[in-house]
């Protein structure tokens, strides 16, 4: 196991590297998080679900909250933030192929909705978007192996909305990580969408 999380670790550098290196300040700012990733997704990796996708989107919360819904009226709800959790670290990995928007008249860095990060292993994607790093020609090039992006001037974005909300019953796996021990976690496999459900007791000594 030691072994896998080190190679990981690799392919996340190396990924890191190959996607506009940042300083070594915002490197150990997001270290925390780049862990918490890695390791969930080696945990994925033994799961059922990694073997029914070949390109996984995975979502970090920090912090976690619990999504609350308030009355308004008869027959109408709103939603908010609801419980924080400061102490949790969560991250989702979902299954979902699609396509991506690449805008043939823009600049790399005034795309929108591309993802910026990504893991490759074993023939698998796993993508996430993250607002410290850039979208990068390389990235762009694995998106594209996995057929995950779609070209348009500007007035084609339409052609690559996702419509729907998909297969509401197709499960993910959340992972939920203590944020002074990342050793420490809980996963659930569900189809309720994160924060919209209790998370599990993990004990972090709080």
């Amino acid at each position: 196991m030691r072994y896998i999380l080190i190679v990981l670790l690799f392919l996340l550098g190396s990924a890191v590297k190959a996607q506009q290196g940042q300083s070594k300040n915002h490197a150990a700012e997001l270290q925390v998080y780049d862990q918490a990733i890695v390791i969930a997704i080696h945990d994925f990796s033994k799961t059922k679900l990694y073997r029914m996708d070949s390109v996984f989107i995975v979502t970090l919360y920090d912090t976690l909250h619990r999504v609350a819904i308030d009355t308004i009226s008869a027959g109408n709800y709103k939603s908010r933030r609801g419980k924080a959790y400061p102490y949790i670290i969560a991250v989702n990995i979902f299954g979902f192929g699609t396509k991506y928007f690449l805008d043939t008249t823009a600049n790399l860095n005034q795309q929108k909705g591309i993802p910026s990060r990504f893991i490759e292993q074993n023939g698998k994607l796993f993508v996430w978007w993250d607002d410290h790093f850039q979208l990068t020609d390389s990235t762009i090039k694995v998106l594209d192996k996995y057929h995950q992006i779609g070209r348009g001037g500007p007035g084609d974005w339409m052609k690559y909305l996702r419509g729907g909300g998909g297969d509401e019953l197709k499960k993910g796996a959340d992972y939920y990580f203590c944020r002074s021990n990342l050793n420490v976690y809980k996963k659930k496999i569900t189809n309720r969408a994160t924060e919209w459900y209790e998370p599990p007791n993990v004990k972090c000594g709080q």
